[in-house]
């Protein structure tokens, strides 16, 4: 029914994006909502007060100084108030270092009753420096906003005035302040703007860009305020560099302290002044009124505030993140569209992170709402469709008769989740229980068995496969390309690889080969199509036989065929040959002749006996395995063969060597095989040569070299050189049936190492038999 299939996607296809499109309207009008009624203003300003620390700056950058009346003052001094003539005589000491401007945050607005003297004497410290500013602040008479200031003697001597109020949000955190304030017709800078006007001679100057924006009169009709500054604090209560009023007033000051500083005079000690939470602030330790002035005095001069973001501007960053997570959860899978929505989540925040730096206020909130929204909205319907669809198959299976489980009616009793849970229950089970029986089929099968899909991946692999390729389980060649695991695998007709991207994409049609692979095992290889129930052709069950051992007992049995009926035949008959010769002519070979070939035969059928007998034993033998030193085995075999070396004026060099290569080993069978190597380099070596040994070190393994300089080994007969019943190199004939390097080659594969060659023509051959260490 694949016309009927195509018609359904047709018809989804339009109405999913008509669900999307619909969310995502949904989503944007929650944000824009959101967005502009400052419903999430809270969690807005405690991310913008976290965000703070990134306007910190380094305290001895700062051009302002807090004279602190502090905990140690009012020790020294005695309680508050102190006498006038103290702040007097403060005002000169400061003066007389230079300082830039003097704010004495302090209301004085009624005269000294105990000492009337001190309010002269402070007046004219006033008119001496000509750079103090004092406060002054608005109160409530009766309904009506009244100015209370310093007292007129004081006033009229004043550098200037400026009021001290902030601007207290409705959770109860000092974050801004209005920098011009005042009635209808008479308003006042800031007390940390007048201190700058005073400082850099700006009476008449405009206000700097940035520094305000308007401001309503928050319910209080005749009192006027403007442009309201969000303070950049400098960093948290304590920051800013405080010097002790006392110590100012004794002296105690280095010189310069002051010089060309902004000065702000204030309490600071528990009890006095009013104390205030900011954004730097944490529970334990608020921030005096002085250091928020200070702040204030201190953003104003490096140029930092902090800005909101504009409306628009701040909703459409809020709406980006909400649809992009719509638009990557229209194509991402369940993890991909949960991390999407984590990153989403974090991106707002990293973006208020950046917009502070630059002393802007971005309010994320709504945004990561939005993306929170998205995520849970679109996952329901995802669910929902899912969950529909799964009902859907599990119907038509059971109308199919594939899936046996309750009808449609048995289904319609419990709650909704609950019917489909159990019903999916009952297809897990049958699918698990359908999978046991695949698995547990592939599992049985003696033979190494790979199923893969039509380009030739693995989808599964039984244990007999895990063991044939060398790896734990058959779950660790999911996913291999079948033509490349078995590469090495050829045929034995024309030794081309057997198993091919070819054959894979060739028809479905079955195929079997003989073959051999690189660790020399005979195949029987068997590739046949895999269908679906509708009769597609889906993959390919390729199986691996090994017919190893029964090729080898073939083989063994060819050999020994061939052994007895050719070797070992030819010296015995030519033995009765000669025997038959000296009945028949007594006088045709004289006896010391006689006896020499007779012996030489007997020698010659009793040497090939010997050889076959141990390849035979090195073959079938049970090995007893033990620790050996590898150089030991080699000289007590070099010592065996001094007088056959002698014999044919040849030298054996040892080359220097480790004194210690320690090897888990059937020694006899070790030493044969070094002595069949040594053997080997005799025969076809010319007299005056000599054959080098040596014990060679290889990261997991040892090396016995055996080299000779002989005429080398032609390329066509190294192939065939370890075969039983090989002899000979080019140009030679020698005795033997061929077994001595056979012998060799099996020793080594039973110890789990191998035989290396090493040959040219007319260079000699270099044998090194490799063995695992201890």
């Amino acid at each position: 029914m694949p016309g009927h299939r195509t018609t359904v996607s047709s018809l989804r296809f339009p109405w999913r994006w008509l669900e999307w499109l619909g969310l995502a309207i949904l989503v944007a009008s929650l944000v824009l909502v959101v967005d502009r009624t400052g419903w999430l203003q809270g969690p807005n300003r405690w991310l913008q007060d976290a965000l703070m620390f990134l306007q910190a700056r380094p305290a001895d950058r700062s051009e302002v100084v807090i004279v602190a009346i502090d905990d140690k003052s009012i020790a020294a001094l005695g309680r508050w108030p102190w006498r006038r003539s103290f702040h007097a005589q403060l005002i000169d000491r400061i003066d007389k270092d230079g300082p830039r401007a003097i704010g004495m945050d302090l209301l004085l607005i009624e005269p000294d009753q105990r000492f009337p003297a001190d309010d002269a004497a402070l007046a004219a410290a006033l008119g001496r420096s000509g750079k103090v500013v004092l406060p002054l602040m608005m109160q409530s008479h009766n309904a009506e906003p009244v100015v209370v200031g310093p007292l007129p003697v004081l006033r009229r001597r004043a550098g200037a005035l400026g009021h001290v109020h902030l601007a207290i949000d409705d959770d109860g955190v000092a974050r801004s302040v209005y920098l011009r304030e005042g009635l209808a017709g008479r308003q006042w800078d800031h007390f940390s703007v007048a201190m700058r006007k005073i400082g850099e001679d700006l009476a008449d100057a405009p206000p700097r860009k940035g520094e305000a924006e308007p401001a309503d009169a928050d319910g209080v009709p005749a009192w006027q305020r403007s442009r309201r500054l969000t303070i950049s604090f400098a960093g948290p209560p304590g920051h800013l560099r405080q010097v002790s009023y006392v110590d100012v007033l004794d002296g105690a000051v280095a010189p310069g302290t002051f010089k060309g500083k902004y000065v702000v005079i204030g309490a600071t000690a528990a009890g006095l002044g009013d104390l205030y939470a900011t954004p730097v602030s944490n529970r334990s330790r608020l921030m005096s009124g002085v250091e928020l002035s200070a702040n204030v005095l201190d953003s104003l001069e490096s140029g930092r505030s902090m800005a909101p973001l504009p409306a628009r501007l701040n909703a459409a960053f809020n709406l980006l993140p909400a649809l992009l997570a719509l638009a990557g959860m229209a194509f991402a899978g369940p993890l991909a569209a949960l991390l999407l929505t984590l990153t989403l989540l974090l991106l707002p925040v990293a973006a208020a992170a950046g917009a502070a730096r630059f002393g802007l206020q971005f309010a994320p909130a709504a945004g990561m709402l939005g993306v929170a929204a998205a995520y849970g909205l679109w996952s329901w319907r995802k669910l929902d469709a899912a969950t529909r669809y799964l009902m859907d198959e599990f119907r038509r299976l059971h109308a199919d008769g594939r899936m046996a489980g309750p009808s449609g009616a048995a289904l319609g009793s419990g709650d909704f989740v609950g019917r489909r849970i159990d019903a999916m229950g009952q297809v897990a089970q049958q699918l698990r229980n359908l999978h046991r029986f695949v698995r547990d089929s592939l599992e049985g099968l003696p033979d190494a068995t790979l199923v893969c899909d039509k380009g030739g991946t693995v989808l599964l692999a039984n244990a007999a496969a895990a063991r044939h390729f060398g790896v734990e389980a058959g779950a660790e060649l999911r996913g291999a390309h079948a033509p490349a695991l078995m590469e090495d695998v050829l045929s034995r007709a024309d030794h081309q690889p057997v198993v091919t991207a070819e054959r894979f994409a060739a028809g479905a049609e079955a195929h079997s080969a003989a073959a051999r692979d690189g660790a020399e095992r005979e195949l029987l290889v068997q590739q046949a199509p895999s269908f679906s129930g509708d009769g597609e052709h889906l993959g390919w069950i390729v199986s691996l036989v090994d017919v190893t051992p029964m090729r080898q007992a073939q083989r063994q049995r060819d050999d020994a065929m061939r052994f007895l009926t050719h070797d070992m035949r030819a010296p015995l008959a030519s033995i009765l040959a000669l025997l038959s010769l000296q009945r028949e002519n007594p006088s045709a070979l004289a006896p010391e002749q006689f006896q020499e070939r007779i012996e030489r035969h007997a020698r010659k059928a009793l040497g090939l006996s010997d050889d076959f007998t141990q390849l035979v034993r090195a073959q079938s033998h049970s090995y007893r395995f033990e620790s050996c030193n590898l150089v030991d085995v080699l000289l007590e075999c070099v010592d065996d063969a001094w007088e056959a070396t002698r014999r044919h004026g040849i030298e054996i060099v040892m080359s220097p060597a480790a004194d210690v290569a320690h090897s888990r080993i059937d020694r006899d069978l070790v030493a044969r095989a070094i002595t069949n190597l040594l053997g080997n380099a005799l025969k076809f070596s010319p007299a005056g040569s000599s054959i080098r040994c040596a014990i060679e070190p290889l990261p997991l393994e040892w090396a016995v070299l055996v080299q000779d300089e002989g005429p080398g080994i032609d390329e066509e007969l190294r192939a065939h050189l370890f075969e039983p019943f090989a002899r000979g190199r080019a140009g030679f004939h020698v005795e033997g049936a061929g077994l001595g390097l056979a012998f060799v080659k099996t020793v080594a594969q039973r110890h789990g190492g191998k035989v290396v060659l090493e040959s040219a023509p007319g260079q000699g051959s270099a044998f090194r038999l490799v063995l695992p260490r201890a």
